[in-house]
């Protein structure tokens, strides 16, 4: 069997044809992929966003869940037997430190943001505004009687209890979980604009705020200083 020679030239030469062509479309896809790598590689990487820092003050008044708040620093917590109880927030008995209360007798009416009862010091007097409407069917005798009486605000410090005609309305009015806190959490703000670095230092070291807050920071005047948080 005979082959034709000149019949092979043609096949290698389309051969030779495809490969340079296969060679010259790769060359600049190759510089395009290099290309985009090295753009991917100049775009900066941003850093992580930062988490602003949790102010030093933030913490240092407490308020339990079931508990719900009025912005002059009573609360007001509706109680296993359909009673509310009422009494003065965690800020309120540091702001003043021990104090003996003035209390509502039984049979007194109270309404919702005025004065109900009042921390008294001395000749001092600081009125508190009610939490909630209602009815005075029990009262806190210990408080009335002793500065001592109120050492736990939230628990055996309570002042008074009512029967509230319209608590759905009331509570609505009050602050609760996060928005409590925040509130607690503002008021502390305000302290730590006009406290004394030594007083600072006090409040910033982990432990429980101190008694008397209003006193440290306002001498004779810590009466009246207390009143512009107490709303009153």
């Amino acid at each position: 069997m005979t082959y034709d020679l000149l019949s092979v030239y043609p096949a290698k030469l389309l051969e030779y044809t495809l490969a340079i062509g296969y060679l010259l479309l790769f060359i600049p896809f190759w510089r395009y992929v290099q290309g985009g790598k090295r753009v991917a590689a100049e775009v900066p990487v941003r850093a992580p966003a930062r988490i602003p820092a949790r102010p030093a003050y933030a913490g240092w008044f407490q308020v339990p869940a079931g508990v719900h708040l009025h912005p002059g620093h009573t609360w007001a917590r509706l109680e296993p037997d359909g009673l509310v109880a009422v009494g003065a927030d965690d800020f309120a008995h540091r702001l003043v430190g021990p104090a003996r209360v003035e209390l509502p007798r039984l049979g007194d009416k109270v309404a919702q943001g005025e004065p109900a009862l009042a921390l008294v010091q001395a000749d001092r007097r600081v009125p508190m505004l009610a939490p909630v409407d209602g009815t005075v069917v029990a009262v806190n005798a210990a408080a009335g009687e002793r500065a001592e009486g109120t050492e736990d605000p939230y628990g055996a410090g309570w002042l008074f209890k009512v029967k509230p005609p319209r608590l759905a309305a009331n509570l609505r009015q009050l602050l609760s979980g996060a928005p409590a806190h925040r509130l607690l959490d503002e008021a502390s703000e305000r302290l730590a604009l006009r406290m004394s670095p030594e007083l600072g230092r006090v409040l910033q070291d982990g432990g429980t705020p101190v008694h008397g807050i209003a006193q440290e920071l306002s001498g004779d005047d810590w009466d009246g200083f207390a009143r512009t948080f107490f709303l009153t």
